[in-house]
């Protein structure tokens, strides 16, 4: 875990501790247990839950990928692109797209999912290399404290997170444009499928959102949502404020607390109840995992103290799950005859000296990325953990 998550982590762990000794201002809720039979927008097949097949009316995730596949043809190949959480880390995933798109073999991604950053990333991803300048932009040009500010312990007591992200906020509704969303449902239009994860703390689920469809909608009130979904895929749980989404439903207005999707994984490709639902296709599919990360543990001493045991703790915890999404990619993509290919920050990722919340970090992060994939030095065909060294794939 890189030294900028282990600065969230303290955060995180302080929030909690505070939340302890004193009290928060909170706004008034109106949730229901019916809280996943709920419809986004009062649109049937907007989103769908990683963890059961509960019925979504018109819409089957499914049978998406099943006609994405028949309308390709013989000789096409289906691409799947999944982006994990990270935090500033995001700038690996932006040097890997930009260096892509230099090499000149970067593919077309039919499936796109992004969870945290990697939700941030994945719009960018999914509209193509046209908007590669804005992704490197974001991430090698704009400093944490554009985005974030670290609250007062006084002021901690009285509001709902660590972390001012309104910066943060008001870069993602600028970014987020109409003339984007037009961009994302023409390209929903034609079968590609993008899809962002958010925890809903209500009911303990990750959901899955389907940002294309969301665009077709062509509304205000579908771009303000798409807006809200990737500043709450991003939402760590006590550093960031976790974002309250609104719905109408049979004469009021009910409403659902969503936070970061790496609360439930840190990456996924596809629903958990699909594990024995893929179609069986004689197409090439070719998997892309990017974990904005580290999979390997690393040495770090740790003082005694409650925040430093909570950090690394936390650290310990995000790393290994991280890991096992990564693994349920893996065996997945081994089960269904997919090619998978796995890009992390390896230990040859030279950090010395860098300040974590610096631009510099996120620079020399990105650098990385780039020069990696460029060099075809980048994607193992096995995750760390279940691997013996020296499995490196050229192209």
């Amino acid at each position: 875990m890189n030294n900028i998550n282990r600065l969230m982590l303290r955060a995180v762990a302080f929030a909690f501790f505070v939340g302890l000794v004193g009290c928060s201002h909170s706004p008034q809720r109106n949730a229901s247990v019916v809280t996943e039979h709920l419809t986004p927008l009062e649109t049937s097949g907007l989103r769908f839950w990683d963890e059961h097949t509960s019925k979504v009316d018109h819409y089957d995730f499914t049978t998406e990928l099943t006609l994405l596949i028949a309308d390709k043809s013989h000789d096409d190949q289906i691409h799947h692109l999944a982006l994990s959480g990270g935090g500033v880390n995001g700038a690996f995933s932006a040097g890997i797209l930009n260096a892509w798109t230099q090499k000149g073999d970067r593919p077309v991604f039919d499936v796109v999912t992004g969870v945290s950053t990697g939700a941030i990333v994945s719009i960018f991803a999914y509209l193509g290399s046209e908007y590669d300048e804005d992704l490197k932009h974001y991430y090698t040009q704009t400093t944490v404290e554009e985005m974030f500010q670290r609250r007062s312990l006084f002021k901690l007591v009285t509001k709902r997170s660590v972390v001012d992200t309104s910066g943060f906020e008001r870069k993602v509704r600028e970014a987020i444009s109409q003339d984007m969303i037009k961009q994302l449902a023409a390209e929903r239009q034609k079968g590609r499928i993008l899809l962002i994860a958010t925890t809903n703390l209500d009911n303990e689920k990750m959901a899955l959102w389907d940002i294309g469809r969301i665009a077709q909608v062509g509304t205000t009130d579908a771009q303000t949502l798409i807006q809200d979904l990737i500043i709450a895929s991003s939402s760590i749980p006590g550093a960031f404020p976790a974002k309250l989404i609104q719905f109408p439903h049979q004469g009021e207005v009910l409403d659902e607390m969503h936070v970061d999707g790496g609360v439930s994984r840190q990456v996924f490709l596809v629903p958990q109840w699909m594990q024995n639902r893929m179609q069986v296709s004689e197409l090439k599919q070719t998997v892309y995992v990017i974990r904005n990360g580290s999979l390997k543990p690393s040495f770090h001493p740790v003082n005694s103290n409650i925040s430093s045991v909570s950090a690394q703790s936390l650290s310990t915890l995000t790393r290994r799950q991280g890991a096992s999404d990564v693994e349920y990619i893996y065996h997945y993509s081994q089960a269904n005859n997919l090619s998978f290919n796995l890009a992390h920050i390896d230990d040859d990722f030279n950090k010395t000296g860098l300040d974590p919340m610096s631009l510099e970090y996120m620079q020399a992060v990105y650098e990385y990325g780039f020069h990696n994939l460029y060099n075809d030095a980048l994607w193992l065909n096995t995750p760390p953990s279940i691997a013996i060294e020296g499995n490196y794939l050229s192209f």
